[in-house]
């Protein structure tokens, strides 16, 4: 390859970079905004623009409007996390199920404590104002549901458990962990409290906090996956015809 070549090729490289760093800086904005109360649909194209340092114009180049930056975003970024928590999770690849239920709550918490952001913007804009958004971290949620329950297959514990009733329960999993989010993120990220010295809970009293809301939340996911151990796939689910 010639140095022309080359230069031409790092010159492409370089506008490539760029260009995903810029909209990297969008998603920043966004997921800082809503960190810091504003629902998705109230932020507005030139509030994000401000944020990232750019003209209104410049947004065009990476997006056709909020509607499309609010999709990426879920598809990229937090599809990413959900990634992430999943392939650390694992059920029944590489434990046993003695104390996995609360080893996988504990690893929940730890990516929410990691990426507190993306969490925080899942829980929130899951029944936001913005359908887009809506619709893109449904099918991130039902996609990790369906791998969730791919895994729940591997545990000798559920190998009695239908295909699609392994489904249900991966499903009831991850709405009753996403139900947890906001609390955990109460009692570990308060920026609006960083000024504020005597707001701040002294670090023994988070700790026991923490410690009782783990426990909490361990022995509600116990509750379910002791309660679908002894659950009969053959049991027939009827309506009642008489409730109209």
């Amino acid at each position: 390859m010639s140095t022309t070549d080359q230069t031409k090729e790092a010159k492409i490289l370089t506008r490539e970079e760029k260009k995903r760093q810029t909209r990297q800086a969008f998603y920043n904005a966004v997921l800082d905004l809503c960190m810091m109360g504003q629902g998705f649909s109230s932020i507005s194209l030139r509030q994000v623009t401000r944020e990232v340092g750019v003209v209104p114009t410049a947004f065009y180049r990476h997006f056709d409007d909020m509607e499309e930056l609010g999709k990426s975003l879920v598809e990229n970024e937090l599809g990413d996390a959900l990634a992430t928590l999943r392939e650390h999770m694992q059920f029944g690849k590489k434990r046993t199920f003695e104390r996995q239920i609360a080893k996988s709550v504990q690893l929940f918490f730890k990516a929410v404590d990691t990426q507190p952001r993306y969490w925080q913007f899942i829980a929130s804009e899951r029944f936001g104002g913005s359908e887009a958004v809506r619709r893109a971290i449904s099918e991130q949620i039902k996609t990790f549901a369906k791998l969730m329950s791919e895994d729940l297959a591997l545990q000798p514990s559920f190998e009695h458990v239908s295909a699609s009733d392994r489904y249900l329960l991966a499903e009831i999993g991850v709405n009753l962990s996403f139900s947890w989010i906001i609390d955990w993120l109460d009692l570990t990220y308060t920026p609006e409290l960083e000024d504020d010295e005597e707001a701040k809970p002294v670090d023994g009293e988070l700790e026991q906090a923490k410690e009782a809301m783990l426990l909490h939340c361990t022995r509600q996911m116990q509750m379910i996956l002791y309660g679908a151990y002894n659950w009969k796939s053959t049991e027939e689910t009827v309506l009642d015809e008489d409730v109209k």
